[in-house]
């Protein structure tokens, strides 16, 4: 859930992340996801008229009891969900999954309009930290768009590249932000209410998803969004800045420059760059973190390597590299006769054409 774009340079300043609607532009606003929503329409046209978005409008914020679009807390203790037993500590808290951890998780059916037993977060074990050229397309989902103001993030996605190829590993947890969220807000990603009740909160997985991003270059659309939101969730549990452990590529930033004066949302350039086909009735952070992958290679180096491959670092020196191909290419030479016809041809061309054949002369 990525409202705007609050920098040109893909390479993020971290020294202004929050953002303040009231500033939007039209053309801020063609950048936006949900820019369609009915929700989104109202507060541009509120922006454009200057008056104050939704989301700015409070002055004095519990930031435990109350988000900036109107949610209730719902005061939640921590997730003793039976379900989670095997995949937590004594504590509570999530652990990082081996793949035998993993092949316990039920098969998820994708159904968050209800109670659902079938999701188990995805926290797997960070096995390529520290490999070079590794790179985690992220995407997250919100409650609002205030992480100052009392939002809180419901949804990670990310998947893992290293040297421009999937590796296969993935992460996907959905978060009890412990308020309630209105129904304009659920329209857009169709994440309910008494789906969350039932999910971990962040104090549960927070350490996980920091410990999974350490190292990494993240890649998102309109990074900055989603970062803002996952610093505030990190400051909460007293862990350092995640700014300074990770770089950020803002895949928005990159698309603004490349298409100027388009709309860049995810959406535009799925069609655009004839890439992830997937279904986007809803925004659900995994998806949409796969999606961004294949654009952010289509728009970085063209051809989108889908395939997993077993050796994550192929290629020379680690590099990936165009397929070597064994088959010996025929040539084809001309014959005298055909040469002698040409250069007859190109002589009655001079011939008609003296500034043609100056030309010539000069190259």
């Amino acid at each position: 859930m990525n409202p705007m774009s609050t920098d040109n340079n893909p390479v993020l300043n971290h020294s202004a992340l929050t953002h303040d609607f009231s500033d939007a532009s039209f053309d801020d606003a063609q950048d936006m996801d949900f820019a369609d929503s009915e929700m989104m329409g109202d507060i541009f046209l509120q922006a454009l008229d200057g008056e104050p978005a939704p989301s700015t409008i409070q002055t004095s914020v519990d930031v435990s009891t109350q988000s900036s679009l109107g949610g209730q807390a719902t005061h939640s203790p921590t997730s003793a969900n039976p379900h989670f037993a095997v995949f937590t500590n004594p504590q509570g808290q999530f652990v990082a999954q081996d793949d035998s951890l993993i092949a316990q998780r039920p098969v998820f059916n994708g159904i968050t309009s209800q109670p659902n037993p079938t999701f188990i977060p995805l926290l797997p074990i960070a096995k390529h930290k520290g490999t070079a050229n590794r790179q985690l397309i992220l995407d997250t989902e919100t409650t609002g768009f205030e992480a100052q103001n009392g939002d809180r993030i419901i949804e990670v996605g990310i998947v893992e590249m290293i040297n421009r190829r999937f590796t296969g590993e993935k992460l996907h947890v959905y978060i009890n932000p412990k308020i309630e969220m209105g129904e304009e807000v659920i329209r857009v990603h169709g994440i309910h209410n008494v789906f969350l009740n039932d999910m971990p909160v962040f104090e549960q997985v927070g350490e996980a998803i920091y410990d999974f991003l350490q190292g990494a270059e993240l890649i998102a659309h309109n990074a900055g969004f989603d970062m803002s939101f996952l610093q505030a969730e990190f400051a909460r549990l007293g862990l350092p800045d995640i700014n300074q452990t990770v770089t950020v590529t803002d895949s928005l930033a990159i698309a603004k420059r490349m298409f100027a004066g388009q709309r860049n949302t995810l959406d535009a350039l799925v069609k655009r760059l004839n890439v992830g086909k997937q279904d986007r009735t809803f925004h659900g952070a995994l998806l949409d973190a796969e999606i961004l992958a294949e654009v952010y290679l289509a728009m970085t180096g063209g051809q989108v390597a889908l395939a997993i491959d077993d050796d994550v670092g192929g290629g020379v020196g680690g590099a990936t590299e165009h397929q070597r191909f064994s088959t010996t290419i025929k040539r084809f030479l001309a014959s005298s006769d055909a040469e002698q016809a040409h250069l007859e041809w190109l002589n009655a061309l001079k011939n008609n054409n003296p500034q043609l054949a100056e030309n010539w002369a000069s190259v």
